[in-house]
């Protein structure tokens, strides 16, 4: 149904939509790049052997290949390789001739657009030290002709300013006119009234991605770009272009390894070397994902026929689905969504392959980005939230002021979390994004999607544009196999996954279990089911009715009459979790089968007995393992860090084989603190089913409906309970937890019957 460019995750295709934060790689990338390790030794570029001279070729027939990409060469820009995009920026910060405050002649401006990234707006913090000031630019304020109030005797000034703007918004993907970098450095457009002589920052990371870009017409003085934005592979590798006119001009103090030509270690001596590239190049640089480069060009010119074909393409896709969006209506005449965009989506040379919006209901209120985001998930459609690092685009077209955000900041949200809704009122929005293995069939999943979740009818029919149609399935010629037979990419098997960040109420939170000597020394008060608190509604007592723990996280519930208390709350309730082999706590979100093991504690003989269908029991002990075999882990659930410790290769043989992949059963170490201080319809669920999905551990009676979310404290027995807040309920919800089948209407419904949040305390 989705995308079959993309694996297949779980016997369920993945829509991938969220090109513009990263691309996905072919599987044929990754099989060039380690045959070319497997023949052939790469070393250190700064030794003099063979292998090593080797490797530095090899990096500068890459640099070569670079220049050749963007339509430029070795005589008129420099590959500086970086850690990524960000990296190349603060380079640019560091090195640039600034003129500071205070001295004879005009000090230096640093300009930027708004709709700009955070790590280009993060380049004032340099300046600001180096006393010199930073001047926004609103995408709407008109740059100045420089002729008309320019005096002449100031025409010939020196002083270097720096001007920085996206080629395209990582935002709304709004591309912003390349020609302003002619028109500012030939002085025809200035940004703010000041003498001197600009220098232009191209920031082409998201432009680069499904754009050609022409350095030999467009010479930009910088241009920072990511290559897994282009490839998908390598991470953490960017570069910065550097325009050799200005080379001489940049000044760099630290120097690291490889950089210099002489220096001495006693005395205030240092000389560069001459190249540009290997002067401001500290240390060795990461010369395997280098090569790896040079097979992202081969594999991408093979699979597409190059940029300006993606271009093609992927816009194809955004006019398409853009136009359907946008045409979407509820019976009242409301629409279905908000769209965040500059260009009405009618030229690829203006517009890239993002589309930024929020659902509203039919009433125009807007349903929070993290609701849409869960629901999405449950199709199996990846999509980003939030603002995107780019505050000044959020603002802009949100119309979240500048007082809006401190007030959000201090109401708990902060960038990356997923507090959606303030007031009623959005904080970021919903991204979706098209890289070049992107298909017709995404955009039509994703519209699916939407409609079957904003309708009652699931099967209505998606509005068809032929225009639209024709450009997203116009046939490349056939030397370019990847339009006519899908190219494999590479199964990636961790999934980011924020559902819980900064949410410490998050539906599945770990509980600590105290350790067995202070165990004797805990309350071990029993909870009962007759057991009653002391206040009453209406003259009806409130009773707890069912006690249920979850001793390993996400898998099946363990219910009990009766239990000890801790100081951290019932013994034992999620104290194991069950995890990759990179350590990554797996829950139902990425394994619905962890629902059909069935964990019981037998507190007599101190052992938990772990139970699945058709597998032999296997019994893990209660005693706390502080032998010298115990392999201590630090692990992360529900955004907080807890120590663990390994259960045994026995217990991870039963898990792995159960699940189908390689996992094992972790255990918390018994230091951890606490840290609670951080439309459609359906067929209802029986009350025994809705217990078992939202893994309640206290369920009680009471005469009300949701009484519970005006308790501040509840005391059962001699206990006394402080209630935290409510939990943001997840996608875990919709899992039937005796089969393991994901049920997707759940979810909406209770958003539906609840809000636009969706928080319980059940």
């Amino acid at each position: 149904r989705a995308c079959n460019t993309l694996e297949k995750w779980k016997n369920n295709w993945i829509t991938y939509l969220d090109h513009a934060g990263s691309t996905l790689f072919p599987e044929s990338l990754l099989k060039a790049f380690t045959d070319d390790l497997r023949n052939n030794v790469y070393s250190n570029p700064h030794s003099q052997n063979i292998s090593s001279k080797l490797t530095y070729d090899t990096i500068e027939h890459v640099r070569y290949r670079i220049l050749q990409h963007f339509n430029t060469t070795s005589e008129d820009y420099t590959v500086i390789f970086t850690s990524g995009c960000t990296a190349a920026l603060k380079l640019v910060a560091e090195v640039f001739p600034w003129v500071p405050e205070g001295t004879k002649q005009p000090s230096s401006r640093f300009c930027y657009l708004t709709d700009s990234h955070t790590s280009v707006v993060g380049m004032r913090g340099i300046t600001a030290s180096m006393n010199v000031l930073s001047v926004p630019v609103k995408p709407k304020d008109k740059l100045l002709l420089e002729k008309d109030w320019l005096p002449a005797e100031e025409r010939n000034c020196t002083t270097p300013h720096l001007f920085s703007y996206p080629a395209q918004s990582n935002f709304s993907g709004t591309k912003y006119p390349l020609s302003w970098i002619r028109d500012i450095k030939s002085g025809k457009l200035c940004p703010v009234k000041i003498p001197g002589k600009w220098f232009v920052l191209l920031d082409a990371a998201s432009y680069v991605s499904s754009s050609p870009l022409d350095l030999g017409v467009h010479q930009a003085d910088f241009i920072p770009i990511s290559f897994y934005k282009i490839f998908g592979f390598p991470t953490g590798l960017g570069a910065l272009l550097v325009n050799n006119r200005i080379a001489p001009l940049l000044r760099k103090t630290y120097f690291g390894g490889g950089t210099a030509a002489a220096y001495l270690a006693g005395q205030d001596f240092y000389f560069p070397k001459n190249s540009i590239a290997e002067r401001f190049e500290d240390g060795t640089v990461s010369f395997l994902d280098i090569i790896a480069l040079k097979h992202g060009f081969d594999v991408l010119e093979k699979l597409t026929g190059g940029m300006e074909k993606i271009k093609q393409h992927t816009f194809a896709l955004a006019h398409y689905t853009y136009t359907v969006l946008s045409t979407l209506k509820y019976a009242n005449g409301a629409p279905v969504v908000r769209l965040y965009n500059d260009t009405d989506f009618s030229n690829p040379d203006v517009q890239g392959p993002i589309i930024n919006f929020n659902v509203l209901d039919e009433s125009g209120e807007v349903i929070g980005f993290s609701q849409v985001e869960k629901m999405a998930s449950l199709y199996n459609i990846h999509v980003r939230t939030g603002c995107f690092c780019n505050t000044g685009a959020c603002q802009m077209h949100l119309g979240i002021s500048d007082e809006d955000i401190q007030k959000n900041l201090q109401a708990g949200h902060v960038c990356g979390d997923d507090i959606d809704l303030i007031d009623g009122r959005p904080t970021g929005s919903v991204r979706i994004s098209f890289g070049y293995m992107s298909s017709f069939e995404d955009a039509q999943t994703f519209l699916k999607f939407i409609i079957a979740t904003r309708f009652s009818k699931s099967d209505t029919e998606i509005p068809f544009q032929s225009s639209a149609m024709q450009l997203a399935t116009e046939p490349a010629p056939d030397d370019h196999s990847y339009f006519n037979s899908i190219n494999k990419l590479s199964p990636r098997t961790h999934i980011a996954d924020k559902e819980h960040r900064n949410s410490p109420s998050g539906t599945e939170m770990t509980v600590g279990c105290p350790s067995p000597k202070s165990e004797s020394e805990n309350i071990r008060a029993a909870l009962s089911e007759v057991a009653v608190p002391k206040i009453t509604r209406g003259g009806k007592p409130i009773t707890v009715i069912n006690i249920y723990l979850y001793p390993i996280k996400s898998c099946s519930a363990f219910e009990v009459t009766e239990w000890p208390v801790g100081n951290q709350g019932l013994m034992y309730d999620r104290n194991w979790m069950v995890v990759n082999q990179n350590g990554v706590c797996i829950t139902q979100k990425q394994e619905p089968k962890l629902c059909l093991i069935n964990p019981s504690i037998n507190l007599k003989q101190k052992i938990m007995v772990i139970q699945a269908e058709g597998m032999d029991p296997i019994s893990v002990s209660l005693e706390e393992n502080t032998g010298k075999e115990a392999v201590i882990y630090e692990s992360k659930v529900c955004s907080h860090r807890v120590k663990t410790y390994d259960c045994g290769e026995r217990t991870a043989g039963w898990f792995s084989t159960f699940l189908g992949r390689p996992c094992r059963l972790i255990r918390q170490s018994p230091d951890r603190k606490n840290d609670t201080q951080h439309k459609n319809t359906k067929e209802p669920l029986e009350i025994e089913e809705l217990i078992r999905r939202f893994r309640a551990n206290i369920v009680i009676s009471a005469p009300e409906s949701f009484e519970e979310e005006e308790w501040a404290e509840i005391s059962i027995g001699s206990l006394r309970f402080q209630v935290v807040g409510p939990c943001t309920r997840c996608q875990v919800i919709c899992i039937d937890q005796q089969s393991g089948e994901r049920n997707k209407e759940f979810l909406q419904s209770l958003s539906a019957a609840r809000g636009k949040k969706v928080s319980t305390l059940l």
